[in-house]
């Protein structure tokens, strides 16, 4: 049977589309050295975590889906280490940092919650 997903309509999916944007406007906001040594990491985990998500939905089986799923999260939780690095080492500001690390917490729990519980199958 397949899954019935769409990415377009899954709240997770919009929510870590919404994540990378915001990381990336972050990241911008580095000097330029760390723009382009942690920022770039930062930048690729929070893409990775909506392509995944994205990728999953494209799948055909709920073992596929939940594999999908299973790197979406790997990849939340590089976000969170690369956040907490960021923060340590006082890039970006203070807020947004903490704001863009709960957000990835939200995001984190929503892969797992969907894991979990994938859409109905055909």
């Amino acid at each position: 049977m397949a899954i019935c997903a769409n990415p377009e309509t899954l709240r997770v999916h919009q929510l870590a589309s919404e994540l990378a944007n915001q990381v990336i406007a972050e990241v911008r906001t580095f000097p330029y050295l760390e723009r382009h040594a942690i920022g770039d990491q930062l930048i690729r985990a929070a893409v990775a975590i909506a392509a995944n998500i994205a990728e999953a939905s494209g799948r055909g089986t709920v073992p596929e889906f939940r594999r999908f799923l299973w790197c979406a999260r790997g990849s939340s939780q590089e976000l969170l280490t690369l956040l907490g690095i960021a923060r340590a080492s006082q890039l970006g500001k203070r807020e947004s940092v903490m704001t863009l690390r709960s957000r990835t917490a939200l995001v984190l729990k929503m892969v797992a919650r969907l894991h979990e519980h994938p859409p109905q199958t055909r």
